[in-house]
């Protein structure tokens, strides 16, 4: 089996140049191109038990997401795996569904040097004392202000539905927020929301249902009923003479703006020529890649890759800054008007 050194003497450069390379460090295009040619020759392979042992790392790192059937996840999973293999990395998925004791002992793991680091995508709340001492970034989330988070830029989010929706005739918005709690970036799509309803003297409400620490949430996707049932009541409440008040609602989520645009429907109220609808976070309906609703798209790929990145300098560093500013962009769907 080739080695390291082989590749090396095979390409005619130094055995650290060779090691730049196939650990992603950047070197001369020419010095590039010979190495990966001697390591095609060679059919060279990176032993990646032997560099943890040497490391006194294992090259595994575990990644939370409370389920695969939100269908926001499985790409940004898809992301990181190509990302840490590009790094010689290998991913763990671990699936918490929200259950505090899973998240707990998944962050054990780490702190007894079984995974090098976690990114963790989660909405309960954690014990900081928990993720002390540990490399973890976190998707959304604020642990504490050691651990590194990364997010889209939620405030802009918030400030584009209500300035799209405007823009395209709406008048009365209401924004309707299920989910995550103060702890969280994404709270703060409602403070842009806001403040360009407040700036431009636009009418609006803000209803907002937080969830504390439920192992069944909206971000679970398959809990409808739940929601549904607040859905129905919110437009039971606000209906006059059969039209519903408000003639354009940005939700916490596609999939809530997905049972909004259901429940509207089955009332007989038009969508959009009635009222129109934004989501947040442009998930396409499966297998056809159209969006489900309108929507704030969140750059998913974008995120995955600076967590990972952000996650790998904290190991290598101990040190690595939050980035929570990644821009959103709108996906038009069926919920808004052309």
């Amino acid at each position: 089996m080739a080695t390291i050194k082989d590749v090396a003497k095979d390409a005619g450069v130094s055995l650290g140049t060779a090691s730049k390379v196939i650990n992603g460090i950047h070197v001369s295009d020419n010095y590039r191109e010979r190495v990966e040619a001697s390591i095609k020759k060679l059919n060279y392979h990176v032993n990646l038990n032997a560099r943890g042992l040497k490391a006194q790392q294992t090259n595994d790192i575990a990644v939370i997401v409370p389920t695969l059937l939100n269908p926001l996840f499985p790409p940004m999973l898809d992301t990181i795996e190509q990302e840490l293999a590009r790094h010689g990395k290998r991913m763990l998925i671990c699936i918490s569904r929200n259950d505090t004791n899973k998240i707990r002992h998944y962050l054990e793991m780490a702190k007894n040097s079984r995974v090098d680091g976690i990114f963790g995508v989660t909405y309960s709340r954690i014990d900081p004392i928990l993720t002390e001492n540990m490399p973890i970034v976190s998707f959304d989330r604020h642990f504490g202000h050691e651990t590194p988070c990364v997010s889209s830029d939620n405030y802009a989010g918030g400030v584009m539905a209500a300035r799209i929706l405007h823009e395209k005739g709406s008048k009365n918005l209401l924004c309707f927020w299920t989910g995550a709690d103060y702890d969280c970036e994404p709270i703060h799509r409602i403070d842009g929301f806001r403040d360009y309803c407040s700036q431009n003297k636009i009418s609006y409400n803000i209803l907002s249902y937080m969830d504390y620490n439920q192992v069944d949430t909206g971000f679970m996707v398959a809990s409808s009923d739940a929601y549904s049932e607040l859905i129905k009541t919110t437009v039971d409440n606000n209906l006059r003479d059969d039209h519903f008040i408000y003639d354009g609602i940005f939700t916490s989520s596609d999939h809530v703006a997905w049972l909004f645009m259901r429940e509207l429907q089955s009332r007989g109220i038009n969508v959009p020529e009635d009222v129109q609808i934004i989501g947040f976070d442009g998930v396409p309906i499966s297998g056809s890649g159209l969006p489900l609703v309108s929507s704030i798209r969140q750059p998913v790929a974008d995120i995955a890759k600076t967590g990972i990145n952000l996650l790998l300098n904290l190991i290598e560093s101990g040190h690595a800054e939050s980035a929570t500013d990644l821009p959103v962009s709108f996906t038009e769907g069926c919920t808004t008007r052309k």
